[in-house]
C-alpha cells in the first residue's frame, strides 16, 4: 500500500540540534507530534513542506500539502471570501464540483456569516477557521498544522479543538499537527509521536499511548500522570445532563449531545472519592471497583482500579489512604460528580 506520507530515517543538522534520524508514516487519521518546546516539531513539519532540506533520509509523498502557521498568513486587504478562493484558477473557481465543496467546507467550518468581513475584524478563532478553510479548498493530500491554536485563548482553544477534529475527519484528509499541549492529544488525535530533544521517543495509537504502564517518554508520563481519559457513547442527554455508554457502565456529565455521539472527557485523579462503604451522595458516578495497585509517591497515593474493562486512578492523600486501609483486590466504591468530567472530544 501506498502510503500518504512516509519518512524515512531524516536527518536535518544544525550548528547545535539534530533532528533524528527519525522514521514515521501516515495513510489516515490525525498524527499529533507532542513535544516540548525545542524538541523539533517545527523543524520537522517545515522539512515535509519542502522549507527545510534534510541532510540525510527520505520523504515520500504522494500529492501536495495544505499547511496550516500558528499565526495566520492571510490578505488584510482581501475579504474572507477572497482570501479562502485566492489562488483557484477562474476555472476551478466556476466549476460546479468545486463550488459545491467551497460551500460545504464553508458551511461544515460555520464561518458563512464571515465571507464579507474583512480579515482585521476577525477574532483569533475566526482567523484560524478561515485559513483552514483556504487550505482545504485546494483539496491537499496531507495537512500540516503548526500549533495553531497556540495564541488563542483557553476557552477558545477548548472549542475550537473540538471543531477541528470534526472538520478533519469529515474532509478525510490525513493531517499531522504538533503542539506541546497535552489535551490537543487527547481532543485530536487517532496516533500520537513524542519528540523530544530531536529524537522521537515514541509512537503508536492513542490508546496505546495513553494506557502504557511504563511509558517510554518523560514527556509522555506527564501527559499520563494527573487525568483518566474515558470515552463512550451518549444514550441520554436532557436539561443539562448526559449519560454516556462504557461498556456495560452508564457514566454521568454535563452537557447537551445527540444520541449515538461518541465523546471523550478526561477525569481529573483527585476528583474521584473513594469509600469502603456505599454512601448518600448528590454525586452521579457510583462505581463498586476492584483496587489494581496502590502506588505511593512522595505526597499522595495512586489508587488504580479496574470494574469490567474500564480502568481509572484516583489519587489520595496518605492520611486518607491510612484512615481508608485500603489493599490491593479490595472491592471499594469510586464516587464523582457528573460536573467532573471534562470534555475534550466530540464525534458523530
Amino acid at each position: 500500500m501506498i502510503m500518504t506520507l512516509e519518512i524515512i530515517d531524516l536527518t536535518i543538522i544544525f550548528h547545535s540540534f539534530t533532528l533524528g534520524p527519525l522514521s514515521l508514516s501516515i495513510d489516515e487519521g490525525i498524527m499529533v507530534v507532542l513535544g516540548p518546546t525545542g524538541s523539533g516539531k517545527t523543524t520537522l513539519i517545515n522539512s515535509i513542506a519542502g522549507i527545510l532540506s534534510p541532510d540525510k533520509g527520505k520523504i515520500i509523498l504522494n500529492g501536495k500539502i495544505g499547511y496550516v502557521f500558528q499565526d495566520s498568513a492571510l490578505f488584510p486587504h482581501l475579504n474572507v471570501n477572497q482570501n479562502i478562493l485566492f489562488g483557484l484558477t477562474s476555472r476551478e473557481i466556476q466549476n460546479e464540483e468545486r463550488i459545491t465543496m467551497v460551500r460545504k467546507i464553508i458551511g461544515d467550518l460555520g464561518i458563512d456569516n464571515l465571507l464579507h468581513r474583512r480579515i482585521g475584524s476577525l477574532s483569533g478563532g475566526e482567523l484560524q477557521k478561515v485559513s483552514l478553510a483556504q487550505m482545504l479548498v485546494r483539496k491537499p493530500k496531507i495537512i500540516l498544522l503548526d500549533e495553531p491554536l497556540s495564541h488563542l485563548d483557553p476557552p477558545t482553544r477548548d472549542k475550537l479543538r473540538i471543531e477541528l477534529r470534526t472538520i478533519l475527519k469529515k474532509q478525510r484528509i490525513p493531517a499531522i499537527y504538533v503542539t506541546h499541549f497535552e489535551d490537543d492529544v487527547l481532543a485530536l488525535a487517532d496516533s500520537v509521536s513524542i519528540l523530544n530533544n530531536g529524537r522521537l521517543e515514541g509512537t503508536g495509537d492513542l490508546e496505546q499511548i495513553l494506557n502504557s504502564s511504563q511509558p517510554s517518554s518523560s514527556f509522555l508520563s506527564h501527559l499520563t500522570s494527573g487525568t483518566n481519559y474515558i470515552t463512550g457513547k451518549v444514550v441520554k442527554s436532557e436539561e443539562g445532563l448526559t449519560s454516556f455508554e462504557i461498556g456495560s457502565h452508564l457514566l454521568y456529565t454535563l452537557g447537551e449531545f445527540p444520541i449515538g455521539t461518541k465523546i471523550g472527557v478526561i477525569l481529573r485523579h483527585e476528583d474521584i472519592i473513594l469509600s469502603k462503604e456505599k454512601i448518600k451522595t448528590s454525586a452521579r458516578n457510583i462505581l463498586f471497583v476492584q483496587v489494581t495497585d496502590i502506588v505511593y509517591k512522595s505526597n499522595v497515593v495512586d489508587i488504580h482500579l479496574k470494574i469490567n474493562g474500564l480502568e481509572i486512578v484516583s489519587r489520595i492523600t496518605k492520611l486518607a489512604m491510612k484512615d481508608l486501609d485500603i489493599s490491593i483486590n479490595d472491592n471499594i466504591y469510586a464516587i464523582f460528580k457528573a460536573s467532573a468530567p471534562h470534555l475534550v472530544r466530540k464525534e458523530n
